[in-house]
């Protein structure tokens, strides 16, 4: 007998599931310190929700790795935009609105729901063009969500700043959105993000300063674009 009324997901389409789940559970994390002290939000509950989210990439990496051996359904590339748009969407930006209400006057509110609502839309844009156009592009055109989250997540240990915040949303969203190229992650690219991971959990959990990883991931970000155009061209011998 049939249970479910929809397309049975497969072991790629439950990984899949558990990445939105840890965003899920990251919006939780951020609205659970409504009514405690601003530096509860700042500290462990950037701390908590940030766990999720890193919890959120890998399971984002396994289900593409399910998928490539055979094992999604035609569940995947639907379930896995709305997964992205969720946690590496919403999430880290209500994280980060949220700190920036902590400080924030009329003016400040303001400025920190429009970067919001930027980098909302610039992941949703992002997400569906790339499902729709661009999955067999060489490389990604414009920032992709889990590097935006990924720098969402480090300003938010470096920064309560209604201004910096405002407009670093702002500035996350239009990349994600720009013609900006980021390689995919290949060869030793893989052992590049596997330690940045592990980096992270580490920062996270208090092995070391994480102010200090966060600016070094932010710089990171910003600058993989433009490296090629800094690195010295060989020279053609005639």
């Amino acid at each position: 007998m049939k249970v479910l009324g929809i397309t049975r997901p497969g072991p790629a389409d439950v990984m899949t599931l558990m990445n939105a789940v840890c965003g899920a559970a990251a919006v939780l994390v951020v609205l659970s310190y409504a009514a405690r002290p601003p530096a509860d939000l700042a500290e462990s509950g950037v701390r908590a929700a940030t766990l999720l989210l890193l919890a959120g990439t890998i399971f984002d990496s396994l289900d593409g790795a399910f998928a490539r051996g055979g094992r999604g359904t035609a569940l995947g590339g639907m379930l896995d935009s709305l997964a992205d748009a969720l946690t590496f969407g919403f999430a880290p930006a209500v994280l980060l609105a949220q700190l920036g209400f902590v400080t924030a006057s009329g003016p400040g509110r303001v400025l920190v729901v429009l970067g919001f609502l930027a980098y909302v839309s610039g992941a949703l844009l992002r997400l569906a063009d790339f499902s729709s156009s661009r999955q067999d592009d060489p490389a990604f055109t414009g920032l992709p969500s889990p590097l935006a989250a990924a720098a969402v997540v480090s300003l938010a240990f470096l920064t309560t700043s209604p201004l910096v915040i405002g407009i670093g949303l702002a500035a996350l969203g239009l990349m994600m959105v720009s013609r900006l190229s980021y390689p995919k992650l290949r060869g030793p690219l893989v052992a590049a993000a596997l330690a940045a991971w592990i980096g992270g959990i580490l920062g996270t959990l208090g092995a070391f300063d994480m102010r200090i990883f966060a600016a070094v991931i932010l710089l990171l970000i910003g600058l993989t674009p433009v490296l090629p155009a800094l690195m010295p061209r060989e020279r053609v011998h005639v």
